[in-house]
């Protein structure tokens, strides 16, 4: 859900800089938004690891987690999802 909030895909135009430019990686590669998701996951599993938050923390942690993957976003040199620095968590 979060993601979907980030990327404002309820609307039919992007209203942010973050769903162009997600709806442009989307346009070049079907499978940009499972691989967000994947990415969202680890960032998140990662944030609760160093905090060793507890469940009071999850707001917090998914805040963070969404901040961060939208400053990934809109970095410059970030094209695909590939090229988030998160997406090495994935491998």
């Amino acid at each position: 859900f979060m993601i979907m909030q980030m990327l404002d895909l309820q609307s039919t135009k992007p209203r942010t800089f973050v769903k162009a430019v997600f709806v442009q990686m989307l346009s070049e590669d079907e499978w940009a938004f499972d691989l967000l998701y994947c990415v969202a996951f680890l960032v998140m599993d990662k944030q609760w690891v160093e905090k060793n938050a507890s469940y009071m923390d999850f707001n917090e942690i998914l805040k963070s987690t969404r901040a961060q993957l939208e400053k990934e976003l809109l970095l410059e040199d970030v094209l695909r999802i590939e090229d988030m620095p998160s997406y090495r968590l994935l491998c």
